[in-house]
């Protein structure tokens, strides 16, 4: 189980460090470090999170571009197999069919199972 962050992420915090130094002490100094150099040391964290949610939003889109294609993808498979089944040369019971995934006609079973009488364990009579 994932545990529960008690502080938003550290670029947020750093956004949040920044916002707040800027709006209440902007000329102070902490830490040996004015507002700027702060900015300039967390500068690579806050560019890194950008290239982040940028890649995060790409992902995105390129799932959903994949769904789209996967759609296309069975719509082409489903018609070209029910033209490989409706083809006299090579139809249901053929090779390509099997090749192709499906049970041919001549093998497929009926699913019809009959419940039978329990065998007599050795020894019993009926």
């Amino acid at each position: 189980m994932a545990t529960k962050r008690k502080y938003p992420p550290t670029a947020d915090r750093v956004g949040i460090f920044t916002a707040a130094w800027r709006e209440i002490a902007p000329e102070a100094s902490f830490a040996g470090m004015t507002l700027a150099e702060f900015e300039t040391t967390t500068a690579p964290l806050m560019q890194s999170a950008q290239r982040l949610q940028a890649l995060d939003a790409k992902y995105a889109a390129e799932l959903k571009a994949r769904a789209e294609a996967e759609v296309a993808a069975r719509e082409s498979m489903r018609l070209v197999a029910n033209a490989v089944r409706g083809n006299p040369a090579y139809g249901e019971d053929g090779q390509l069919y099997r090749a192709m995934g499906y049970v041919p006609l001549s093998q497929r079973q009926s699913g019809l199972t009959r419940k039978g009488s329990a065998p007599a364990a050795a020894g019993e009579t009926a």
